[in-house]
């Protein structure tokens, strides 16, 4: 009768053990989904970010159409070069608070300018942002491209990094 009893315990254990088990495995693949679908939301996010930062980057790389007076009122199309060569007026002209409308984005845009020590010498967000590791996003792209640059407009210029940052 002691070993009926006994066994009997252990069959009732055995049931509650094994509810645990298929509760727990349950709960580890929801987690497991989730996760998933986080992970796959936000790399559509950064590919949205990086094809916007690269026809930024782009457009930015060329003469763009209209005057620097048109751009602040919203007409034309931003390009900071002229003769193949950056332009700091367009650039400061670009530097306007309309850029975000201008550039046809939603998202936060930053443009600069860095020498080849590493110091910026152009900022489209002048006093707000110094560096990359000042923003503060989730979702960030930094594209860079290569520009050529005559800081004293003296015929001898040098090889400068433009930076574009697109941020949510």
């Amino acid at each position: 009768m002691f070993q009926r009893l006994l066994s009997f315990r252990k069959a009732q254990f055995w049931y509650g053990d094994f509810l645990v088990a298929v509760l727990i495995l349950m709960i580890i693949g929801m987690l497991f989904v989730t996760s998933i679908r986080d992970i796959t939301s936000r790399n559509e996010v950064l590919k949205e970010l990086i094809l916007e930062a690269s026809d930024i980057s782009s457009g930015l790389m060329t003469e763009g159409s209209g005057t620097e007076n048109e751009w602040l009122n919203g007409i034309g199309t931003i390009g900071i070069l002229t003769n193949n060569k950056l332009d700091k007026i367009k650039f400061d002209s670009f530097s306007s608070t309309n850029q975000r409308y201008m550039l046809g984005t939603i998202n936060n845009v930053w443009v600069y300018v860095q020498n080849r020590e590493g110091d910026i010498v152009l900022n489209s967000l002048t006093g707000e942002i110094n560096s990359v590791s000042d923003i503060n996003a989730k979702n960030l792209v930094h594209i860079k491209r290569f520009v050529f640059y005559d800081e004293d407009e003296d015929g001898k210029g040098d090889i400068y990094t433009l930076g574009v940052v697109v941020w949510q």
